[in-house]
């Protein structure tokens, strides 16, 4: 299946097929020897702690015996820590993961340390860009929802064209979020898809329908549609959806294709005060071991030889097309998103 990269990037392709005649890497012998020196790593995460985060430090440290001691932070947070750490000259974190936003306020203070993981041979370019100072772990997809109590899934929305449906007016509901997993991304995704004119025109149209706006992330949003406040969820993950299933809620996601692809990216911190027990995590996280994990916990993993839990939810495994925003542009001061922003303000606030 093919991801589009609209006017971000070239056409290029995502999770891509299995790759032929890749041995999974090994860490080499020096790296290992001076990892264990270091004897542990510090990774400021915003992943979820049960599901990945802990499991992933249990088997690194069960193999090499290195301690993985991990805090929570968002994104902003993330940045205020390193950014303050630096100034102070004494650096605590080694590793921090993020959607992506944290990269470009980052990079431009030169607080990233450029690396790219042997174990990265294997994956798609979309995965490790040409500047190393990111690698993705996963590709998140965010489409539209629905409950299944309120909406049949015949009459469910399937294309961008049926939200505009006047049955839909004041019944659908997106996190009101200036990041581009939020609404900029759908109004990127739309221009991408069919131009700037006929894109602004659909936009101006869906407007009217009264998008109810709400705080909070991409799964709050989803709990409302489940909670059967709204009908209809846009901009959510199908991974979220595909897990509140399993446990018998009341939704399901359509392929309203292309959906749009987020990374889920880490990154190596300038001057970390143990760089080569990070190296060595990042080595395992991005194995075959470490994106079972990553798989075993609902998510589409970027490795090409681990296929995710529920195959529906990859573009592969599922049959469907996405629209890549990558990292670089999720700075609210890059062009393409201060435009989508400046868009969604004038029409849907």
């Amino acid at each position: 299946m093919q991801t589009r990269r609209g006017f971000i990037a070239g056409a290029g392709t995502l999770a891509l097929l299995p790759s032929a005649g890749f041995a999974q890497s090994q860490p080499a012998a020096e790296l290992i020897a001076k990892a264990k020196a270091e004897r542990q790593l510090v990774w400021y995460t915003g992943m979820v702690v049960s599901q990945v985060v802990r499991p992933l430090a249990e088997k690194f440290q069960a193999k090499y015996g290195i301690e993985v001691r991990f805090t929570t932070t968002g994104d902003s947070d993330t940045v205020l820590k390193i950014t303050s750490q630096a100034r102070a000259g004494r650096m605590e974190a080694d590793l921090f993961d993020s959607p992506g936003t944290s990269i470009p306020p980052l990079s431009k203070a030169g607080l990233i340390e450029p690396f790219a993981p042997e174990a990265l041979a294997k994956y798609a370019p979309t995965f490790k860009p040409q500047s190393q100072l990111y690698s993705g772990i996963y590709a998140l997809y965010l489409t539209t929802t629905y409950n299944t109590d309120l909406v049949k899934a015949a009459e469910a929305p399937k294309t961008f064209e049926d939200l505009l449906n006047p049955k839909w007016q004041s019944k659908m509901v997106w996190t009101d979020t200036r990041a581009i997993s939020g609404p900029a991304g759908f109004i990127g995704n739309v221009l991408s898809v069919m131009g700037q004119d006929k894109g602004m025109a659909y936009l101006r149209e869906l407007s009217k329908q009264k998008i109810v706006r709400e705080p909070g992330n991409q799964r709050v949003i989803l709990d409302k549609v489940i909670s059967g406040q709204y009908a209809i969820g846009l901009m959510t993950y199908n991974h979220h959806a595909v897990i509140s299933r399993a446990k018998e809620a009341p939704i399901a996601w359509v392929k309203m294709e292309p959906l749009v692809a987020n990374l889920g990216v880490i990154a190596l911190v300038k001057n970390a005060p143990h760089p080569n027990a990070a190296k060595l995590f990042l080595e395992f996280m991005f194995s075959d071991d470490g994106q079972k994990i990553i798989a075993e916990a609902g998510y589409p993993p970027g490795n090409p030889d681990v296929s995710p839990k529920d195959p529906s939810i990859g573009p592969v495994t599922g049959s469907f097309t996405s629209t890549l925003l990558a990292p670089e542009i999720s700075s609210q001061e890059s062009e393409p998103l201060a435009g989508w922003l400046k868009i969604y303000d004038e029409l849907f606030k």
